[in-house]
C-alpha cells in the first residue's frame, strides 16, 4: 500500500465504514492463486506433514491489530493473551477463547484440534494467533490486510474484481 492509502485507512476504522483496500501483496496469501507459484516454486514444500486434522482457520476470525481484539466466527470475543517476537523478528498476537466460550459452541468440532479440552475443566478454549509485520505497534495496514484477507473480505473484495 501506498502512503496515501493509511489515512484512508484510518478513516474507515475510527468511522466504522466497511471499506476494504488491499495491499499489494494480498494474492500472494490467498490460496485462489496459489497455483501461479508454480512456475516460480513454492515455499515450504518439502515440509513434512504434521498429520493435524483440519480446523477453521485464522483467517475466519476477525482480527483488529489496531484494538487488539479478536472475534470468533460465532461472534465470541477472544481474551487477548499478549504478544511475543517470532525467531524471524516479527511479532505474534494471541488471542484465547474462554472455556465457557467453547464448551458449548457448536461450531467447536471444526473449530478446535482437541475439542474434548473444552469439556475438561483444566482444559482451554480455541487459542488463534496474528502476525504483526514488523517489529512495531499494529497499525491500520495490518487492520485492513486482515479485512481483506477474512473470508468475508474475499468474498466482498471478489465483486469488485
Amino acid at each position: 500500500m501506498d502512503e496515501t492509502s493509511k489515512p484512508n485507512m484510518k478513516y474507515l476504522h475510527e468511522q466504522q465504514i466497511n471499506g476494504y483496500i488491499p495491499d499489494n501483496q494480498f494474492r500472494s496469501r490467498d490460496p485462489k492463486f496459489a497455483d501461479q507459484k508454480d512456475k516460480y516454486g513454492k515455499r515450504h514444500q518439502n515440509l513434512p506433514d504434521k498429520g493435524w486434522r483440519e480446523t477453521t482457520p485464522a483467517s475466519a476470525f476477525q482480527f483488529d491489530p489496531v484494538a487488539l481484539t479478536c472475534i470468533c466466527p460465532t461472534g465470541e470475543k477472544l481474551s487477548y493473551r499478549g504478544q511475543r517476537e517470532t525467531d524471524t523478528g516479527k511479532i505474534r498476537v494471541h488471542f484465547e477463547g474462554r472455556l465457557l466460550q467453547c464448551r458449548h459452541c457448536p461450531k467447536k468440532v471444526r473449530c478446535m484440534q482437541t475439542p474434548s479440552f473444552a469439556d475438561h475443566r483444566n482444559g482451554a478454549g480455541r487459542q488463534v494467533s496474528f502476525i504483526v509485520e514488523n517489529n512495531r505497534l499494529p497499525n491500520y495496514t495490518d487492520w485492513m490486510k486482515h479485512r481483506v484477507d477474512s473470508p468475508k473480505g474475499k468474498e466482498i473484495y471478489s465483486h469488485r474484481m
